[in-house]
């Protein structure tokens, strides 16, 4: 009987996925965006798209995942925890992040890129 019902259960993923959120990705873009709007060292670096996702892959394969599936009551002060505990360590990677992507680019270097246009 247990085989039966193991059959037949079927996950539904796609509604999983659109309930499942990792949190860090939205600090991550809030830090990215906060960084190269303040800091005068990174007046001329590249932000088309290309470069941006570049950064914000390269600083999300280094941070800690925290994937939520509701905002709501505890789990929002937990989220507030998180943003303490890791904020430093994100802002050190989006920074180098920037460094080291605005040395290599992924569009070459005479090619025109969108934010040029």
């Amino acid at each position: 009987m247990a085989e039966k019902n193991q059959m037949d259960f079927n996950l539904n993923k796609d509604r999983l996925r659109e309930d499942l959120h990792n949190y860090t990705e939205d600090f991550v873009l809030e830090k990215m965006e906060e960084i190269l709007k303040n800091k005068e060292d990174f007046n001329d670096f590249c932000t088309c798209e290309n470069c941006l996702l570049d950064i914000a892959s390269y600083t999300l394969n280094r941070i800690p995942a925290k994937y939520i599936a509701s905002p709501r009551g505890s789990l929002h002060a937990k989220l507030i925890e998180f943003e303490h505990q890791v904020n430093v360590d994100i802002v050190s990677v989006v920074t180098r992040a920037i460094r080291i992507i605005s040395k290599n680019p992924r569009h070459n270097s005479g090619e025109v890129c969108e934010d040029d246009n």
